[in-house]
């Protein structure tokens, strides 16, 4: 993705109301992507017939103890605001006690440091067990993923999501008939169909949503909802560079990254629990607040940031591959990344700043794409796509100039004079 936004909403709605929203069906007879419904009221959600795969089965040998959406939403602050709560009460309550009632208790600390040590050895190893209960194999990357939500509580969740972000654009929804829409899911169409052997796409219906806005944006929610700001179709020089973007964001509903991340940064706070328990019980409150945000600031630095940049790294590489099956032209990925570089050292897009973001650098991604080029054009000619053109767009892309750029953005609009 581009930018990720994430919200939750803490009520269960089986109806949501939607205003000049396109939906992609599977016809289950033609196995095409082409059936399109404009949803203007309440409408129920429904049960589609899909096309038939290869059914893949997972066995347990222990039951895994999913958590409902809802609660896991209200458990994350919780868990902060308790072990805050529970670390300062602790402080005052020692603090209160005489010298005589304080080695009294450290006596009995003593005494049944054993059963202490063991309550939080036995309770380490229970937290151990449920993380490798809820390990999933990813079908395309492969990789081991943490998931506290099934299937059912996933599309719960994401409805949910997908009812806030409609209401929070609601008076920014493009018109059903605006050109745009065409468009944009003739390029979904395309990936959907090119790429319908994944396990991944069984079972799924996509929904495209067109916001009026400048913001040079695009995203997609937990349960496929893909939301296209209008800003972004300015920098876009043509359909191929349109469709590795889209790639990209399906990519990352298919790998399931957005209840990944929520799975994850959950597991984190539970983690957390102890260390800012015993961080507020142990140090006067000034010294405990600037210790406890250096450690927040830490843990981001050192390993929320780096795991976000590696989820948008696998979208790439994944997205990449999407879009070599379909047949676009994988070579405009490493174009349009460039162009982003360039607009960022023209101070005309925002820097990122690689290890205080949540997405790598776009000079780095513009870098990895490029690696990666080689064999995404291999697979496109296994899928059998046509012959590519001769004139390769990364050679016309780095021939140009500052002052060419620059030229070439106020062509676009980019830069007004």
């Amino acid at each position: 993705m581009l930018w990720i936004q994430k919200a939750i909403k803490l009520r269960h709605i089986h109806y949501f109301k939607i205003r000049s929203m396109i939906c992609i069906i599977p016809n289950h007879q033609s196995i095409r992507y082409s059936k399109i419904c404009i949803l203007h009221t309440k409408v129920s959600l429904k049960q589609l017939k899909n096309i038939n795969y290869q059914k893949v089965c997972n066995f347990h040998t222990t039951s895994k103890l999913y958590i409902p959406p809802i609660f896991a939403v209200i458990l994350r602050p919780i868990l902060r605001l308790s072990a805050f709560i529970l670390g300062r009460g602790i402080k005052r309550w020692w603090q209160k006690k005489s010298t005589q009632e304080q080695e009294y208790y450290k006596l009995m600390f003593r005494e049944n440091r054993n059963i202490f040590l063991g309550s939080l050895v036995l309770l380490f190893l229970m937290f151990i067990i449920y993380y490798v209960i809820h390990l999933e194999t990813d079908p395309i990357t492969k990789r081991k993923r943490f998931i506290i939500f099934n299937k059912k509580e996933q599309a719960a969740l994401g409805q949910l999501v997908l009812e806030m972000h409609l209401e929070e654009h609601k008076g920014l929804l493009v018109a059903k008939d605006h050109p745009a829409y065409k468009r944009l899911i003739k390029i979904i169409e395309n990936i959907l169909i090119k790429n319908r052997d994944l396990i991944s796409i069984e079972n799924k219906n996509w929904t495209l949503t067109i916001i009026d806005s400048p913001i040079k944006n695009a995203y997609v929610l937990p349960e496929r909802n893909i939301f296209v700001f209008l800003g972004i179709l300015n920098i876009i020089d043509n359909d191929d560079q349109l469709s590795v973007i889209l790639a990209h964001e399906m990519a990352h509903a298919l790998l399931l990254h957005s209840v990944e991340q929520f799975s994850h940064a959950l597991l984190i706070d539970v983690l957390m629990t102890i260390p800012i328990l015993l961080l507020w019980a142990s140090f006067p409150d000034s010294l405990a607040f600037l210790l406890h945000v250096i450690g927040q600031h830490i843990v981001n630095l050192l390993h929320n940031l780096p795991y976000s940049r590696s989820l948008e790294n696998e979208a790439d590489e994944v997205g990449l591959k999407l879009a070599a099956k379909a047949c676009v032209d994988v070579r405009e990925a490493v174009v349009f990344w460039g162009t982003m570089r360039v607009l960022s050292e023209m101070k005309l897009a925002s820097k990122v700043v690689p290890w205080l973001s949540t997405h790598p650098a776009h000079g780095d991604r513009e870098k990895s794409l490029n690696k990666k080029i080689t064999k995404a054009i291999e697979l496109m000619k296994s899928s059998g796509c046509p012959e590519l053109n001769p004139i390769d767009p990364r050679n016309t892309f780095y021939k140009r100039t500052l002052k060419d750029h620059e030229f070439y953005f106020k062509q676009k609009g980019i830069i007004i004079t």
